[in-house]
């Protein structure tokens, strides 16, 4: 066993009985809130994935067998964290917006849409 995984069910158990502290049971949800943080990170994640790419044919290093446009180094580590660091910024926001009541408060209450 990896020794990083000793220390993640500990860390989910805290994370959710903290979560307890800090979200109503109208707002936002634990499943509702992980939902929207990785669909929200995917969309990053790939919204990032050209920035910074070179390809083989522009490095001028092009490997035999292998697609001239296929990227050389596309740093795929550093653009994870980067997209978790933005990701957590926007899901903040959601956050904020989601348990202000903003959303509450022009969110139609008898079903009428217009």
């Amino acid at each position: 066993m990896p020794r990083w995984a000793q220390y993640v069910l500990p860390g989910i158990a805290l994370a959710l009985w903290l979560s307890r502290f800090f979200i109503r049971d109208d707002g936002v949800g634990v499943v509702n809130g992980l939902v929207v943080f990785l669909i929200v990170w995917w969309l990053v994640f790939f919204m990032m994935l050209p920035i910074g790419v070179r390809s083989q044919e522009e490095a001028g290093d092009i490997v035999a067998g292998t697609e001239p446009g296929a990227p050389m180094a596309p740093d795929l580590i550093r653009k994870g964290w980067w997209c978790t660091i933005v990701t957590s910024g926007i899901w903040i926001i959601y956050y904020i917006i989601n348990e202000s009541g903003l959303v509450a408060r022009y969110m139609p209450t008898d079903g009428s849409w217009g």
